[in-house]
């Protein structure tokens, strides 16, 4: 029989599919880019209640499921060869995650260019 999930683990679950689902509608649009080097930009939005009322702690929103279920789809693995991060969190009206992917040197061009 196997173990019952944990609130977290649950939570992660779901995440992993809504992101799986959100790509795979992506994909029916048009085809996929690939990165030899992401820039990977997770902007989350959490809105204000019960649950919300302190500030969150952005290293416990599970990023580490956002990037796992990237790789391999948009960048060959998530190490510093092939890709580097970003998190931003803002409170909003309803909760979202964005989730942005570049081209990291394209990126330091302008960088270094302004």
């Amino acid at each position: 029989m196997a173990e019952p999930q944990s609130g977290s683990q649950t939570h992660t679950a779901v995440g992993k599919a809504m992101l799986h689902t959100a790509i795979a509608e992506a994909a029916q649009q048009k085809p996929l880019p690939y990165f030899n080097k992401a820039m990977v930009e997770i902007e989350i939005i959490t809105p204000r209640g019960n649950n919300n009322a302190r500030l969150w702690d952005t290293s416990n929103r599970a990023i580490q499921v956002i990037l796992n279920n990237l790789k391999g789809i948009f960048f060959e693995d998530d190490n510093m060869e092939h890709m580097a991060f970003s998190v931003v969190g803002w409170w909003g009206e309803k909760g979202a995650t964005i989730i942005r992917i570049s081209e990291l040197n394209k990126l330091q061009q302008i960088r270094d260019i302004t």
